[in-house]
């Protein structure tokens, strides 16, 4: 027991001495001071819906917003095609009306490809029945519509 507190207290030392800074860091906002923002999908948005989303999170003094994540099946629709010009047009005009971006990685779940050529990247219960999620759902309509 002495050994993990000695442990979590040199941990926590540590990570007062290297912590970062506002000095270090002129981007970040003023002391007191938060970046507004929210996780933004705009997968399944038309343009003209992406440019009154962007203009209204102006309005809104959101600074920040979060992208990229259940974006797969768009950035990869089968497999080894890649398509990135649609997310660089908007990662342009978040840029243009002041509005910084984390990129998310596109992750789990897969693209509806994936789920049939490789079953074993399924999500299955103890039950064994296959989960199906929103976005295995978005990504059949998405598959449906484009044959």
């Amino acid at each position: 027991m002495r050994t993990i507190l000695i442990a979590s207290a040199l941990f926590l030392g540590s990570t007062l001495l290297f912590g970062q800074s506002a000095e270090q860091h002129p981007e970040w906002p003023g002391k007191g001071l938060l970046f507004v923002g929210t996780c933004y999908q705009p997968v399944d948005r038309s343009p003209e819906q992406i440019r009154k989303d962007i203009s209204l999170m102006k309005q809104a003094g959101f600074t920040m917003v979060r992208m990229g994540d259940l974006s797969w099946d768009a950035f990869e629709p089968s497999e080894g095609q890649f398509e990135f010009a649609w997310f660089d047009q908007i990662l342009e005009q978040m840029n243009q009306a002041g509005i910084k971006v984390i990129l998310d990685i596109g992750g789990s779940p897969a693209p509806i490809w994936l789920h049939h050529k490789y079953p074993s990247v399924n999500f299955v219960k103890a039950q064994l029945c296959i989960l199906r999620n929103a976005t295995w759902t978005i990504s059949a309509i998405r598959l449906i519509a484009s044959t």
